[in-house]
């Protein structure tokens, strides 16, 4: 058991201010390092003219809302600005330019060297790299005869204008090449959008209503399948339910599929313009993964209108004048864009024999809650819990992750944890499209999570209570754990009092 001491965050992006705001709120001395030169990890790296797909309610810190007046859908500078001020509000120490190159065990913790020096020694590490660490993080299939290519080859921007008077390929299809697509179709002499598969996208708004009331309150989360259900009318309804369940996803899929065509503007075109660009119904689910990405504006305007051409195949080579499908067909580009997600975590710093567990699991580390390895002593993860409400996710991991190391959680043998971690990785491999780093998220079925964390801690998972209505039907957003800190150390001293600890249910047996 373990009340006070020294603790480490390694990262200062928005899970590592986030972990750290809440080590200290518990009683902690945390130091946050950073190896770069400012708070905001992934934020500070992106590319010009990002927005977050998320909007500023559901991403906000629970003790901290936006001070600022801010877009729906913020962008990289107003996250980075509020990051900034989180900390400074917080009253965190962060050491800037100070990379942690090596951790070392001892009996009592980890003795950290930064920037090659001693930094002394930890009673608990945080290890807050975000979901996509290790250089920029982007993960490049090995295809064939890339150097003789005459063109170039990138997977990022540094403005739109590196696009204007070009033959553009832009090879994949979340995010990053959905956002890449529809910015190249305004500026581009041409546009050609290369993937195997289509993937759904979330409109922005559906039917003139914000995508965020649907997604966001228990009446839509609770229909999520999961690998855990929380309450047990949830349970009764995956079990016995699973009609209802699939017929009301059905209709999701055709109420996306509709307002995908009216955002097109198709004026009298036939709908089958559309038709590369739309996956089945039966992909709907397993696409709601971490990866999963919000529609950018006029992306299907430009598909329908002849702006950007999609060319479905598989890219297996590239050639000097651009790139080799499977099939044997050529697409002609003076730049390839190869935008194919994020390699899984590198953990160069962590002793070998535990990074070799760690960097050897398929789609990143497949950890006990997202959150420890019970094989690894006295260290935690913020951010590898990624889902659509991820600053409370982290927020509420950092604190199971103090209860766990306090004693004050009932935890399973690690035989059992290391079986749960895994039962969580096959669920997510079966019911899900494959993504690099598929086992570090939650993706769409985080209310289950929280409310699994919740009630490993003890508390309410219900935050809108007494009014049922607004608990079924209003949004959840992180301000929902205000408070959460506060009412987990009172119920802490009773209990120590009463000698009693939490014991934590099997829910993913």
């Amino acid at each position: 058991m373990v009340d006070g001491g020294r603790v480490a965050v390694i990262g200062a992006g928005v899970s590592g201010i986030a972990a750290a705001n809440v080590w200290q709120s518990c009683g902690y001395d945390v130091t946050v390092f950073e190896a770069s030169g400012k708070v905001g990890g992934q934020w500070t790296k992106t590319y010009p003219g990002v927005r977050l797909q998320n909007t500023a309610p559901q991403y906000q810190f629970a003790e901290f809302p936006w001070p600022f007046p801010v877009d729906r859908h913020p962008t990289g500078k107003h996250i980075l600005d509020y990051i900034e001020a989180a900390a400074r509000h917080f009253g965190l120490d962060v050491r800037f330019d100070h990379a942690v190159t090596r951790m070392a065990e001892t009996s009592d913790g980890w003795r950290l060297t930064v920037n090659d020096a001693d930094a002394g020694e930890f009673a608990y590490v945080v290890i807050a790299t975000g979901q996509y660490p290790g250089g920029d993080g982007k993960f490049v299939p090995p295809f064939e005869n890339r150097d003789a290519f005459k063109g170039e080859v990138i997977t990022n921007i540094p403005s739109i204008d590196i696009f204007k008077g070009k033959r553009v390929a832009i090879v994949g299809f979340g995010k990053t090449a959905l956002d890449f697509s529809a910015w190249s179709a305004q500026v581009a002499d041409e546009t050609k959008h290369v993937f195997r598969t289509p993937r759904w996208t979330i409109p922005d708004r559906l039917l003139g209503i914000d995508y965020t009331r649907p997604f966001f309150a228990r009446f839509g989360s609770d229909m999520m399948p999961s690998w855990c259900h929380s309450s047990g009318p949830q349970r009764a309804l995956h079990k016995s339910g699973a009609a209802v369940v699939r017929g009301f996803w059905n209709f999701i899929a055709n109420l996306f599929r509709f307002q995908h065509k009216r955002d097109a503007k198709l004026a009298g075109k036939d709908p089958s313009v559309l038709d590369a660009v739309m996956p089945p119904n039966s992909q709907f689910m397993p696409d709601l993964r971490s990866a999963t990405a919000l529609a950018p504006e006029r992306y299907y305007e430009h598909v329908a209108h002849g702006r950007i051409s999609p060319v479905r195949g598989e890219v297996t080579a590239f050639d000097a004048d651009g790139l080799v499908l499977a099939d044997g067909e050529k697409v002609t580009a003076d730049l390839v864009c190869v935008c194919c997600g994020n390699d899984a975590p590198r953990l160069p710093y962590l002793p070998d024999k535990y990074r070799a567990i760690l960097e050897a699991q398929e789609g990143g580390p497949a950890l006990y809650r997202q959150l420890i390895d019970p094989r690894i002593p006295r260290l935690g993860f913020a951010g590898f819990n990624h889902g659509f409400l991820h600053i409370a996710l982290v927020e509420i991991g950092a604190l199971w992750q103090v209860a766990a190391l306090r004693g004050d959680l009932d935890l399973p043998s690690q035989a059992d944890m290391l079986a749960s971690a895994e039962r969580v990785a096959a669920w997510k491999r079966a019911h899900s499209t494959f993504e690099p780093t598929y086992n570090i998220a939650v993706s769409t079925r985080y209310q289950q999570y929280l409310d699994i964390l919740m009630q490993d801690l003890g508390l309410s998972q219900w935050r809108k209570l007494p009014n049922p209505l607004a608990e079924l039907f209003a949004r959840y957003d992180p301000t929902d754990y205000k408070g959460a800190v506060k009412q987990y150390l009172a119920k802490r001293e009773k209990r120590r009092a009463k000698g009693k600890v939490q014991s934590l249910a099997p829910v993913d047996a």
